[in-house]
């Protein structure tokens, strides 16, 4: 009672323009990036206001919020959306643009892909779920498909199963060759381990330190309460006066508690970064007001033991029932947030109790997923939204080996999803029309399950995905995804819209670059991280200590970033985490070598805090020291980024190296160096033209690292200048040319700009 007659006074004290702001800030009508079926477009507000909507198109969206997709061929169309509340005479309007998504392509099914795989005599082979097919259209694809029954053969034989594609009268085919042998193929092992974040510490005056900074700032000033809010209100707990969550955790959202987890990821992350005991604080009392939530679940007697969310089980039970979005909300999503952040908790801030609290979870897990037929698991992974799980392949794997039960490594395996991990076994793209971030953890996963099992399969899925998705479906930022899904290969130029390059998706790409390069110290995987990481994930952060973090990447003409403060998206909540993984990779090392991946100004220290390596940018940009502040017995090996292999200097101590070979795109230095030596590299920073294979007719600038910007309201593609015409001015990384002024793409903060630009 004390709790509602507190409310009813602020309430009280609360003048109409107060009202109507606080109800239209708790406004959720879903994620309208990519609106695919009808929106709930609320009457009233919690506070007293009453809403009447407007819209702009109402053959796409009505009024009621019904939505009207285009035909397939009409392209995604732009909605803007009016909504007017309305209190005691005084009213306020708002707008929200709706991306509302064109129907799918029809399927005609030209060719289905034939099924090969061994097994041994005597066994029954396992079939997959789903078949490859070509489509009229030239899209390859997977469908479901039931396959008839067969006798495993007793003898080394090839035995020929039929089967029929769902939905379709189209037959597959498999061919079982059965063997009584099969020699298991190995795949590589880790060469390499990066150091602790704990030991790697930015330094000043770079774009990297001053916007970890900010985000720095913005997660202290979080009320950890507000964070809490929808977890104590769904057991019954104590709000501690804390105001509701907004935007993709307001208390309708479906999604609710996503960011939660995200933001215990970032606090302990933060703590690992940079030290500062008030992030152990928050970590420490965040784990044991979850731990509070998770006991009260329990207590009621109407939840399983170990369940915790920010809601009731209701919608795991309805995705068991194959429940659409939007009236489920991808629940194994924001369980995986939840868990992961845990699991950050635990690993990087020491936290005992978030591992009790993730090893009941992983228990609920397995309990729950482990009742169910694959075909059930099947489909429900294959869903659209309402079956994304994010990372919960992974984490499940995680948690098992902090536990080291076999139920959890076996509930890892149920979220496999053969829908993805078929075709990337056979090295065969059908990522068309697939929704990018949905599927780039699972594959990160697959990683996880490799380091876990060693089974080569896992890696083989990995390393495709990796090649088909950087070789095909990348923009010049490192970014894919338009509208968050992936298009055909080599179409990126067709997708220059301001719904463009994800942050979400490039944040988990660089996540499987770096497992990857455990595998195989690639010159070639660190070229993508950095640019990547420089040109997507550096840009994409705001310049004030707002927490923002850009949902899409804009890269068409004339773009300006977007940050939606109050939205708690997805992008959102993996930018509390990506700044304070600048860090993470720019060291590794193996038994005879110290890896230098990242040309970013920081310090390496030992496990004691005794600095080992200083990075630093000295005199101008493309000039980097090395400077050993301990005696090194191993080998130095310095990636010479692709863009910097051309006529780069390197001097030891002020001798120039005669030998400035590269063994993939890295400089070795003997081992043996002393403390106080000084390793100077001078990169040539030149002006460059990059093409597009996706389409010859644009091209992007860029300057050494950095993709250019030319800042120009115009909506037109601008045709791009001659190289000999860019001119730096006054010494500084500004640019111009022909009198169109260029600055590179993470330096942009809210002008309009362009990035491609027409051939000359």
């Amino acid at each position: 009672m004390v709790r509602i007659q507190f409310l009813y006074e602020k309430e009280q004290n609360m003048n109409a323009a107060e009202i109507i702001k606080k109800d239209l800030d708790a406004i959720y009508i879903g994620n309208l990036s990519t609106v695919d079926d009808n929106l709930t477009l609320p009457e009233n507000g919690k506070y007293g206001a009453q809403f009447t909507w407007e819209t702009g198109e109402e053959r796409f969206i009505d009024n009621t919020g019904k939505v009207h997709r285009p035909l397939h061929g009409m392209g995604n169309r732009k909605v803007t959306l009016t909504v007017t509340a309305t209190y005691e005479g005084c009213s306020e309007s708002r707008e929200y643009v709706a991306t509302v998504l064109q129907e799918a392509k029809e399927n005609i099914v030209k060719e289905v892909r034939k099924v090969v795989l061994n097994a041994l005599v005597g066994e029954e082979a396992h079939l997959p779920s789903v078949v490859i097919v070509y489509t009229e259209d030239g899209r390859r694809m997977t469908m479901p498909v039931k396959w008839n029954t067969y006798e495993p053969a007793k003898e080394e034989k090839v035995v020929a199963v039929a089967g029929v594609i769902d939905g379709t009268e189209k037959e597959a085919s498999a061919e079982i060759h059965y063997k009584k042998e099969i020699v298991p193929v190995k795949g590589p092992k880790k060469k390499v381990g990066y150091f602790p974040l704990g030991q790697v510490r930015l330094k000043e005056g770079t774009l990297y330190y001053k916007y970890q900074k900010l985000m720095e700032e913005y997660l202290l000033g979080i009320d950890d309460d507000q964070m809490l809010y929808n977890f104590h209100k769904a057991t019954g707990l104590d709000t501690k006066g804390a105001p509701p969550m907004t935007g993709w955790d307001e208390e309708s959202c479906k999604l609710k508690g996503h960011t939660t987890g995200h933001y215990l990821s970032g606090i302990a992350l933060a703590f690992a970064a940079t030290g500062n005991p008030k992030f152990l604080d928050k970590v420490n009392y965040m784990v044991a007001e979850l731990k509070k939530c998770q006991d009260a679940f329990a207590a009621t007697g109407k939840y399983h033991r170990g369940f915790l969310s920010a809601y009731s089980e209701e919608q795991f039970d309805l995705l068991e029932v194959y429940t659409k979005y939007p009236e489920i909300w991808a629940p194994y999503y924001t369980l995986d947030k939840i868990m992961s952040g845990l699991y950050d908790c635990h690993v990087l801030a020491g936290n005992e109790t978030a591992k009790e609290i993730l090893d009941l979870m992983g228990d609920w897990v397995y309990d729950r997923l482990s009742r169910l037929p694959k075909e059930t698991l099947d489909k429900m992974w294959a869903m659209y939204i309402a079956g994304e799980f994010g990372g919960m392949l992974g984490t499940m794997v995680k948690v098992y080996e902090l536990t080291g039960k076999e139920n959890h490594l076996k509930a890892a395996k149920l979220f496999e999803n053969e829908k993805l991990f078929y075709p990337m076994e056979e090295e065969c793209d059908t990522l068309e029309d697939m929704h990018a971030n949905q599927h780039i953890p699972q594959i990160i996963g697959a990683m996880d399950l490799y380091r876990a099992t060693g089974d080569e399969i896992y890696w083989e899925i990995g390393k495709n995905f990796w090649n088909i998705v950087t070789g095909g479906h990348t923009y010049c930022i490192g970014g894919v995804g338009e509208t968050e899904m992936f298009h055909r290969a080599n179409t990126t130029c067709s997708y220059l819209t301001d719904k463009a390059a994800e942050s979400c998706a490039s944040y988990n790409m660089l996540r499987l670059t770096s497992q990857l390069f455990e595998y195989t110290r690639s010159g070639n995987l660190m070229d993508y991280y950095d640019n990547t990481l420089r040109n997507h994930i550096l840009t994409s952060s705001s310049h004030k200590c707002d927490g923002g973090t850009t949902y899409f990447l804009p890269l068409g003409p004339g773009g300006r970033k977007e940050f939606f403060l109050s939205e708690n998206s997805c992008c959102h909540g993996t930018g509390m985490e990506s700044r304070f993984r600048y860090m993470e990779n720019i060291y590794a090392q193996d038994e005879d070598a110290l890896y230098i991946n990242l040309l970013v100004d920081s310090v390496l220290t030992d496990e004691n805090g005794k600095a080992m390596i200083e990075l630093q940018s000295v005199d101008e940009e493309g000039v980097m020291e090395i400077r050993c502040q301990k005696d090194q017995k191993k080998v130095l090996k310095i990636h010479i980024p692709a863009w910097g292999q051309k006529d780069f200097n390197v001097s030891v101590n002020g001798k120039v190296l005669a030998d400035t070979a590269l063994h993939d795109g890295y400089m070795v230095i003997d081992a043996d160096s002393k403390a106080g030596d000084v390793i100077r590299l001078e990169l040539p920073m030149e002006f460059r033209v990059l093409d597009n294979k996706s389409d010859a007719a644009f091209v992007n600038l860029a300057y050494g690292p950095y993709i250019l910007a030319a800042l120009s309201e115009e909506k037109e593609f601008l045709t791009a200048p001659a190289v000999e015409e860019i001119h730096m001015v006054d010494g500084k990384l500004q640019f111009e040319a022909n009198g169109m002024k260029m600055i590179p793409l993470p330096k942009v903060d809210m002008e309009a700009y362009h990035v491609y630009f027409h051939k000359e």
